[in-house]
């Protein structure tokens, strides 16, 4: 939405949210090799794990103002680096009114008939991003017991985006962005 309405790439959210780590980073990849090895590995109920549970994070975090440019690049939108986070700027109210730009690129990209506000929760992305506390995740319980898979989060992102690549009628479409519905890889 932003490349087809040439409209500015921001990040709407706190302060806060912005320069530091608020949100954990995941990979549906090193995920699913966690639960592998936790279902396969004989010797992991030997260290008195009582049933306990186990987040499913990558480890390293990220901020989004470290990867915001980057993101930008990838949906080939130009991000300003002076304007490019706004704690005015809100997903809900910037694009409540852009359905017949959604519309055009329906039509234009031969994507399947769909309803922009079946795309992304707009509300909640600007409640996400204006969290008072934040939601980190710990591994160390996993790394306790040996579990050493990680993925770092720009390979993430670089391994995410490619592969939002639409196909219709046979044809590659580029990634397509409205807002900021990508993370939260």
């Amino acid at each position: 939405m932003c490349k087809h309405l040439e409209m500015p790439f921001v990040f709407g959210g706190t302060k806060c949210c912005w320069e530091e780590t608020c949100i954990d980073g995941w990979d549906a990849r090193p995920v699913a090799q966690r639960y592998i090895w936790a279902a396969t590995n004989d010797g992991l109920y030997s260290y008195s794990t009582d049933g306990q549970s186990y987040n499913a994070i990558n480890g390293p975090s990220f901020t989004w103002k470290e990867i915001w440019t980057a993101l930008g690049e990838k949906f080939g939108v130009e991000v300003i680096q002076e304007s490019a986070f706004s704690e005015e700027f809100w997903y809900s109210k910037s694009l409540a009114d852009k359905q017949e730009g959604w519309k055009e690129i329906v039509a234009e990209k031969g994507l399947v008939q769909t309803e922009m506000e079946n795309l992304a929760n707009w509300e909640f992305l600007d409640v996400l991003f204006r969290c008072p506390f934040k939601l980190l995740g710990t591994q160390n319980k996993v790394d306790r017991l040996r579990f050493t898979v990680r993925v770092f989060l720009s390979p993430i992102f670089t391994h995410l985006v490619p592969s939002l690549t639409l196909t219709a009628k046979g044809a590659e479409i580029e990634p397509i962005i409205s807002g900021v519905n990508v993370v939260t890889a």
